[in-house]
């Protein structure tokens, strides 16, 4: 399976898509005047790894894990 993320900014949108063997399959819109943390990228290291779910926490820099799922 190929999986591609493909980014376009500008100064006004960020847009990034993501796909798999060429189909869409999530899409993210961000402006600079809305602030959030979700579908933003971050620099992070994994802190603890849950097998028994499939997921991850991330320590990303803030007081709390971010929780990463498969």
């Amino acid at each position: 399976m190929k999986k591609e993320i493909l980014i376009n900014s500008t100064s006004k949108e960020v847009r990034i898509a993501i796909t798999e063997d060429g189909k869409l399959v999530e899409l993210f819109f961000e402006s600079p005047d809305l602030s959030r943390n979700v579908g933003d990228l971050y620099w992070g290291k994994v802190a603890k790894v849950m097998h028994g779910i499939r997921a991850a926490f991330i320590n990303i820099g803030f007081p709390q894990d971010a929780f990463l799922h498969r």
